[in-house]
């Protein structure tokens, strides 16, 4: 690092993403993308789009932002179009979180909230999450202005039904993000419950179900007045005018989206199925990948390096809780046929 780097932030800060491969032939299971390239619509309407980048683009993000109105079923102004989730999620700690104050979250969840954290000046609240997955109730009465639900959980893929996260979120106090970027995969939204939470933002992804992890774009649900705070504080113009009318494009074409995530549950279900046969513990789901550990003794940081010589990719995370543990995005059907021939070879090589 340089020095002038803000000491506050030390040498080690910054978010790892998962690792990019440059080359061909890779199987990428490490980021929990697509198996399925997005809609042919896509292209095209970049395509026309690109010919008026001389302008800026809708700052609120038209014509996006009034037909995810009509596809949830809310006003165009409780709709937030932002440069991905991630920037729902910034845009959050700039709008709600004094410097100093805390910030709760589950853990394990996504490792970028210590980091938008430290970033802020916030104080990270982690709250562990129970055995099944299920939300303490000391993350609700923790006093904070902000604090965020992942649900479908990453990296668990653990999932509240929404009647019972409200219940769990009784009495919070202050804003409370429910991130649902993988919840096209699950069977309920919590958008429906914002009826009664006029504190509650829903947070959602075209990244994952729709396969547009490329362009960047996500979005949030919430009340008008919630909504505007947000954009008082986002970027000039958040998202490009190709991003737009690709997602725009995507959430048109509801046939390719629904076979997008038929994929995804239907490989779902043959990856978990296959590996607990083969003696793995892996949790219940109902995100784009699975939390797996293989049968002693293997070690999951071996089979990961093990993949790593078959040029296939999976996340092996370091931390306490899942340290054994492999998260595999879920491919379609080659390749789920492909990794689970390596893990068996890898399995007939241990033994």
């Amino acid at each position: 690092m340089s020095r002038y780097r803000r000491a506050s932030l030390g040498p080690g800060f910054g978010y790892s993403p998962g690792e990019q491969p440059q080359t061909e032939g890779w199987l990428k299971l490490n980021t929990n993308e697509s198996p399925l390239p997005p809609s042919t619509r896509v292209a095209d309407a970049v395509r026309d789009a690109a010919a008026d980048l001389r302008l800026y683009p809708s700052p609120t993000g038209e014509p996006l932002r009034s037909a995810l109105a009509r596809h949830h079923g809310v006003d165009a102004e409780q709709i937030f179009v932002a440069n991905g989730g991630d920037q729902v999620l910034d845009c959050c700690y700039r709008a709600f979180a004094e410097p100093g104050s805390a910030v709760v979250h589950a853990v394990p969840s996504y490792s970028l909230f210590p980091v938008l954290s430290q970033l802020f000046g916030v104080r990270d609240v982690g709250v562990r999450l129970e055995d099944d997955g299920s939300l303490p109730p000391s993350f609700a009465t923790e006093p904070a202005p902000l604090r965020f639900v992942v649900n479908p959980n990453s990296p668990t893929g653990s999932w509240i039904a929404p009647a019972n996260l409200e219940l769990q979120l009784e009495g919070a106090g202050g804003v409370v993000v429910i991130d649902e970027a993988y919840c096209d995969f699950a069977p309920e939204s919590c958008i429906p419950l914002l009826q009664r939470h006029d504190g509650w933002i829903v947070l959602r992804t075209f990244s994952k179900g729709y396969a547009l992890a490329g362009l960047r774009v996500g979005y949030a649900v919430a009340a008008g007045d919630v909504v505007r705070d947000l954009l008082a504080v986002k970027d000039s113009y958040p998202v490009d005018r190709c991003a737009i009318a690709g997602a725009l494009a995507a959430l048109e074409d509801d046939a390719h989206y629904r076979l997008i995530v038929n994929t995804v549950i239907t490989q779902r279900t043959r990856l978990t199925e296959s590996l607990r046969a083969m003696g793995w513990e892996v949790a219940p789901s109902r995100a784009n990948f699975i939390l797996a550990s293989p049968p002693q003794p293997q070690s999951a940081a071996a089979i990961a390096a093990a993949l790593r010589e078959e040029r296939i990719v999976v996340r092996h995370f370091t931390q306490r809780d899942i340290a054994n543990r492999l998260r595999i995005s879920v491919g379609d059907a080659s390749a789920t046929e492909r990794l689970l021939a390596a893990i068996q070879r890898q399995a007939v090589t241990a033994g």
